[in-house]
């Protein structure tokens, strides 16, 4: 039989040709997008466990009736909160009660004020995803000492 003579296998007819992702489940082989999916999950699943500790200690933090069990409390609560943020990839903008320009596009300001003020006191950080803003450091008027 000459070389270009070569007969190719063609399916019964009736049978249905197997797709590769078809095939890849029959041999119990993941599509290559399993593996961050299951990433993925598996940071959900860590961040629920945090948020579930943040809920618990807020809870005895409401209900500590001395003042060292509700300042305990409150500082298991601030970490299971900074554990869940971390575990979602959140990151805390500015420390509070830095003294920084006025922007309004980076500050929300907590007093109303006649005028815009030149500098502030971060009262509250902000929140962000990588160069995304969730929440912007909640700011009030620096108020400037009074002259004689």
């Amino acid at each position: 039989m000459p070389a270009g003579d070569k007969k190719t296998k063609r399916p019964k007819s009736g049978a249905a040709k197997k797709s590769a992702a078809r095939k890849r489940a029959a041999q119990g082989v993941s599509p290559p997008d399993a593996l961050p999916d299951a990433l993925a999950e598996a940071a959900w699943a860590e961040a629920d466990a945090a948020l579930a500790q943040a809920l618990a200690d807020f809870d005895e933090a409401e209900g500590a009736e001395k003042k060292r069990a509700r300042k305990d409390a409150m500082a298991r609560l601030g970490q299971a909160l900074s554990q869940a943020a971390r575990r979602r990839g959140l990151a805390r903008i500015g420390e509070i009660d830095d003294r920084v320009d006025f922007s309004a596009a980076d500050h929300d300001l907590n007093a109303a004020v006649a005028k815009t003020p030149k500098s502030v006191r971060i009262q509250a950080r902000g929140v962000a995803r990588g160069d995304e803003i969730l929440a912007k450091p909640r700011v009030a008027p620096v108020q400037r000492k009074k002259r004689r």
